[in-house]
């Protein structure tokens, strides 16, 4: 018998079926409650108190009314219709029945029905309220309403799940859409959605790439390039479609920023590169240039002093005398600021090029990181700079780079005594040298910055200090497109290497003392990094150093901010086990046994995507996944004594022991270790036994 009960005399049954989960999405339920009404009647059995009821099934709707009434949505005394039922014995099949026989509604079928509401001219925030659901909610329902018929069909005939519907829907193209579910049907995990996502966005750009932001939104939209935003994306980024429209805009509006740079500095040419780096190849081929700073006039040296002693005063004004705030202390900062202007303005005057030597010289311009234009700083020519200024050469040519030009050198010596002698003035000159420490930094300095501008040069320098980049292990290896490897040229960029441009190493050295300490320490750490070798946390083996895992934490580096294993660098590269352990520690088991099966190819690229950002996961598990990294990529090596015994070294070789053997056995892991197949340790055993 159905009659109208108050809700305030209705009580939830101990004998509902549903235990689990009974809050999820009370609130979704109310609003759609108070949009609606109550569609559904409750069913009840009468309590011994006369007019009261306990709900055998229903549960869910009570609470989502109880909630309304408690908002204030609906009155107090609100009623709602019921069922009785007078047999309490079968309350608990009743209530099963209800939950157990309820049949989900088809994806296919809320999709359609949500379009048919918007098409009615209701807006998709107006759905979401009377619904209970979010506006994105609605809007990705119509979205997968207007799929191309053949998925919409598949959709709804349960030959598709909905994540595979909606990454058919990261586009609105529904031709591509149709062109790529009959691939995907004809191929092994072609309902995965990685996949599926990964097919329809071939061939796009996102909008945060370098390029794209380069370019500019509306420049690319004016020029008719067609956008597609990702409604079921964490993000929502947008893919831009016309990757030739991309490029070809970003190499005209580069061009135009070439041609302009060039004839405002009088450059002979500037290169536009549509790229986040110059390519090492380009500017290999061309000559470096490097401007010598003049020295300071007599009136510029004089300026200088007097704006130093000023600056000096001033200084001691505001830390001593002038109360913080006054008149006279702004006045006095105010002053020091025009001082370090002024100061800069002198300093600048003396890097100017001469401009018959611009027009011999030229640079790049390419797209930062940022989508800003850089200009490479760099500057470099064709063929050798020839100065028209010069003076002319003196009679039997000038010093070259040792200072070495012709002179008179008295008597013919004996080759044995010439060695002699030198040997004499190099203790002399080492006892002094060593007794110097601040000229001994800067020498270790400067030895090091030279070997680095001029290491395609080959200028002797006798001395045996170096500082030599480290040789990369893999042949031709190259690694430009890299966050850290484009960071490593903007850091070589921003040296200072005015100094470099003198013609004789004493003049270079006195210009290079003359650099300030901020200089000079980059010069330290440029050149001091660049010699560091690759290593690997590995447990053992040629590539193991501890110390350098300890540099790293130092150093407090972020690896996952730098570098992300894609398909390429890493997944398609391991045994799949590998893989599948990845995912276990990312996701647990579940993810795991989701992929258990795949094959390496697609468990691959499964793999790279989640692990950029791209799957579609849970938060938590999203989150993971963006900071995963290989055992072998994070710093977190202990350092280990090194075998100090020339004896421990002939043991191992005469056990026949290969540290690296046991390393990896995967042919295709061991590859990528050394593409060139060395045996490090073995060549360290030749070079002792040769020793011996």
């Amino acid at each position: 018998m159905i009659q109208s009960v108050k809700v305030k005399n209705l009580s939830l049954s101990k004998d509902n079926v549903r235990k689990s989960n009974r809050d999820a999405g009370i609130d979704t339920l109310a609003a759609n409650i108070a949009a609606q009404g109550l569609l559904q009647n409750l069913i009840v059995t009468p309590l011994k108190k006369a007019g009261t009821f306990t709900v055998k099934a229903g549960g869910r709707r009570l609470r989502a009314l109880q909630l309304l009434i408690e908002q204030g949505t609906l009155p107090a005394d609100h009623t709602v219709p019921v069922l009785v039922l007078s047999d309490d014995d079968n309350s608990i099949e009743v209530s099963l029945a209800e939950n157990f026989q309820r049949v989900p509604m088809n994806p296919a079928d809320e999709c359609t029905a949500f379009n048919f509401l918007i098409q009615k001219g209701m807006t998709a925030e107006d759905v979401a309220k009377r619904q209970g659901v979010t506006t994105r909610f609605v809007e990705q329902r119509v979205r997968l309403a207007e799929l191309a018929a053949c998925v919409f069909e598949a959709l709804a005939t349960g030959e598709i799940t909905l994540g595979v519907a909606q990454a058919y829907a990261v586009t609105t193209d529904i031709d591509r859409q149709a062109r790529v579910f009959t691939q995907m049907n004809n191929s092994y995990y072609g309902d995965n959605p990685d996949n599926i996502r990964r097919a329809i966005l071939n061939g796009t750009v996102k909008a945060n790439d370098a390029k794209a932001r380069f370019v500019g939104r509306d420049a690319y939209v004016a020029a008719g390039g067609r956008i597609e935003g990702d409604l079921f994306a964490t993000e929502g980024d947008e893919n831009w479609i016309d990757v030739d429209l991309i490029e070809t805009l970003a190499a005209k509006k580069l061009e135009a920023a070439a041609a302009e740079l060039a004839q405002a500095e009088g450059l002979a040419f500037v290169t536009p590169i549509a790229a986040t780096h110059v390519p090492y190849d380009v500017a290999n081929q061309l000559h470096e240039f490097h401007a010598p700073a003049r020295a300071l006039t007599e009136e510029e040296t004089a300026r200088v002093e007097a704006l130093s002693a000023e600056n000096d005063t001033l200084v001691d004004q505001l830390e001593q005398e002038l109360p913080d705030g006054s008149i006279e202390a702004e006045a006095a900062s105010a002053r020091i600021e025009a001082i370090e202007r002024e100061l800069e303005a002198i300093d600048d005057a003396r890097h100017e090029i001469d401009p018959a030597v611009k027009a011999q010289i030229g640079t790049f311009v390419y797209i930062g990181g940022d989508g800003e234009p850089r200009v490479h700083t760099g500057l470099f020519s064709e063929k050798p700079v020839v100065d028209p200024n010069a003076p002319p050469k003196a009679s039997g040519g000038a010093a070259g780079d040792g200072d070495a030009g012709d002179f008179d050198q008295g008597p013919k010596l004996s080759a044995t005594l010439i060695d002699e002698l030198a040997t004499r003035r190099r203790q002399i000159l080492v006892a002094h040298l060593a007794s110097d420490p601040s000229m001994a930094l800067d020498l270790t300095i400067f030895l090091m910055a030279q070997n680095v501008v001029f290491e395609q040069s080959h200028i002797p320098n006798h001395s045996t200090l170096k500082s030599g980049a480290a040789a990369f292990p893999i042949f031709a290896f190259r690694d430009e497109g890299s966050m850290a490897s484009q960071t490593i040229d903007d850091q070589r960029q921003r040296l200072d290497t005015s100094w470099a441009g003198h013609k004789t190493m004493t003049e270079r050295f006195d210009a290079f003392r003359a650099l300030d300490d901020e200089a000079r320490g980059a010069w330290v750490a440029y050149s001091i990094a660049r010699t560091l070798e690759p290593t690997l946390n590995v447990a053992e083996g040629y590539r193991s150093n501890g110390f350098h895992d300890h540099l790293g934490r130092l150093l407090d580096i972020q690896v996952e901010n730098w570098w992300r294993p894609t398909a390429e660098n890493f997944f398609g590269r391991v045994k799949k086990g590998v893989m599948l352990e990845a995912l276990e520690e990312i996701g647990g088991p579940i993810l795991r046994g989701r992929y258990k099966d795949a094959k390496k190819g697609d468990l691959a690229a499964t793999c790279s995507s989640l692990c950029n950002g791209q799957g579609i996961v849970e938060a938590e598990i999203r989150e993971k996944a963006t900071a995963w990294l290989p055992e072998a990529m994070r710093f977190e090596a202990q350092e280990k004594p090194a075998r100090t015994a020339l004896r421990s070294s002939f043991v191992d070789d005469e056990r026949g022991t290969d540290p690296d053997e046991d390393e990896d056995t995967d042919t295709d892991a061991g590859a990528d270790i050394d593409d060139e197949g060395t045996d490090h340790d073995q060549d360290d055993d030749q070079h002792l036994s040769e020793a011996a």
